[in-house]
């Protein structure tokens, strides 16, 4: 389903066109929150792999 039937769905739900803009601004909003909370948790699973290579992390508990 492409944004032109998207729109058209909730124009026949109702909504008003600033609704629908409102609508596609929290989906942007929410994509790019997403985005970033993937790239931060990359970006630390990167950190712990360096860790662990390094010698720096291993799985032995520290007496």
């Amino acid at each position: 389903m492409d944004r032109k039937e998207e729109r058209e769905i909730l124009r026949k739900g109702g909504f008003a066109e600033s609704e629908m803009k409102q609508l596609s601004q929290l989906r942007k909003l929410h994509s790019e929150r997403e985005r970033l909370r993937i790239l931060a948790e990359s970006r630390r699973l990167e950190f712990v792999r360096w860790l662990y290579h390094t010698g720096k992390l291993t799985d032995q508990v520290a007496s």
